[in-house]
């Protein structure tokens, strides 16, 4: 079995996992202010891709924070 990388081990840390959820979010709610502003469909899609997967990430993290 090959040995973890650093960058590995860090994103099994939960707190590093919220971290990039909060990013998520904060693109998405960039691109979808964009959005709004100039009506741009692919900026609504761009919007909510990243609102997914902020959401995975939220889930994430909540598991690994709250299994140990």
């Amino acid at each position: 079995m090959p040995k973890r990388s650093e960058e590995q081990k860090l994103m099994r840390q939960w707190w590093m996992l919220a971290l990039l959820a909060l990013a998520f979010l904060g693109l998405s709610y960039g691109f979808v202010s964009l959005a709004i502003d100039s009506g741009s469909l692919w900026q609504y899609a761009v919007g909510i891709i990243f609102l997914i997967w902020a959401v995975k990430y939220i889930i994430r993290s909540a598991k690994l924070a709250f299994s140990r």
